[in-house]
């Protein structure tokens, strides 16, 4: 079974800099929306998102207090020359005007909110259902559930970096692209926290209404397996099946066929600790894409192991005297508090979905 994250999630102080860091996958205004990364080596993996706008949220003032989403997610790879046995996702936000042109879509200013590692080690429940780690499988991700959810957007607003207790020569930089996380910033998988405050939904004038659009970056990876895979009563895995830090799959470009990953500079180096777990490796072997930047992963999307796409919903606010709260099928939604008194959202839909993941060693970001 994969480790849960969400424990004690409520009981964190979100205005730290990282939260539990899950996985992910939504929205695309009332369609699916699928990507697939193919090379000439006939690996191909696909991710599949969907989900559709929430109901138009009234309050007295126009005001917005929280904006969220509940996602789910399937991933599917087939002809992979390596083992995969981890699936990480990070999901990405920014606002914009509605009906932006995809070019429009890819320059806006994008802020992590969430990011996970699924393990592929056999679990079927109601959060996960995946065929266990190999070159083929499958993940199904529906981690979010009651509760539990991705906040956005919310009153606050976005953590405040600059001033991160960050340690193990982490920095405000290396945290943000996913290189190298610390340990702890309050946990390696989870919330980043939210993307930014809520004035871009808040609607000011009296009976006018305001339509904003939340745009979401979902940028999904295929990892080896690690040691923790090899235990007697689970996978017989070759020795060089399984990799410290768990690098993305095929990472070598494979005689130019797709981008190589394999430099230095997204690497590790193997320690004397390290690979007492590992038969075929030895303190100072290299092991190479174990700590890949967010912006490169989404500028080697040809790449057989790495998709990215992009989707959307719409936030929509009338500044009415009325109670209300926001729900959406698509697990997006909204809330607002009012003077009288708390409307909160009520978000049943169980389409999309949220987190359930292992901690990546705290010195590279898979």
């Amino acid at each position: 079974m994969s480790k849960q994250p969400l424990d004690g999630l409520k009981d964190a102080d979100r205005r730290t800099v990282l939260k539990y860091i899950g996985g992910t996958g939504v929205v695309a205004t009332g369609t699916g929306l699928g990507v697939t990364a193919l090379t000439g080596s006939a690996a191909a993996a696909t991710v599949d998102i969907s989900s559709s706008n929430p109901d138009t949220l009234e309050s007295d003032a126009g005001e917005v207090d929280e904006v969220f989403i509940k996602p789910s997610l399937s991933v599917t790879w087939d002809g992979m020359d390596d083992v995969v046995g981890k699936v990480r996702v990070l999901v990405e936000a920014a606002t914009g005007e509605i009906d932006l042109d995809p070019p429009e879509i890819e320059d806006l200013d994008y802020m992590p909110v969430f990011r996970a590692t699924g393990y592929a080690n056999g679990t079927s429940n109601e959060s996960e259902d995946e065929s266990g780690p190999g070159t083929n499988g499958e993940f199904h991700l529906d981690w979010f559930a009651g509760d539990e959810q991705i906040t956005v957007y919310d009153d606050d607003g976005a953590p405040d970096y600059e001033n991160g207790a960050y340690n193990c020569g982490a920095t405000m930089e290396s945290y943000l692209d996913g290189t190298l996380m610390g340990d702890p910033i309050d946990a390696q998988n989870g919330y980043y926290g939210a993307a930014g405050d809520t004035s871009a939904f808040q609607e000011e004038t009296d009976t006018g209404t305001n339509t904003t659009t939340v745009y979401l970056r979902y940028t999904i990876s295929l990892h080896s397996p690690d040691a923790s895979f090899i235990t007697e009563d689970r996978y017989d895995l070759d020795a060089e099946d399984v990799r410290p830090h768990s690098p993305i799959v095929m990472a070598d470009g494979e005689d130019g066929q797709y981008p190589d990953l394999s430099g230095n500079e997204y690497g590790t180096t193997v320690t004397a600790e390290e690979a007492e777990d590992y038969d075929d490796l030895e303190a100072g072997d290299f092991v190479a894409a174990t700590a890949v930047p967010y912006d490169v992963l989404q500028e080697n999307t040809d790449h057989p192991a790495i998709m990215s796409t992009y989707t959307h919903f719409d936030v929509t606010v009338n500044n009415e005297a009325a109670e209300a709260g926001v729900s959406g099928d698509s697990g997006a939604g909204a809330s607002v508090d009012e003077e009288i008194d708390t409307i909160d959202s009520d978000d049943t839909n169980e389409s999309t979905g949220g987190n359930s993941s292992m901690p990546d060693n705290a010195t590279e970001g898979t």
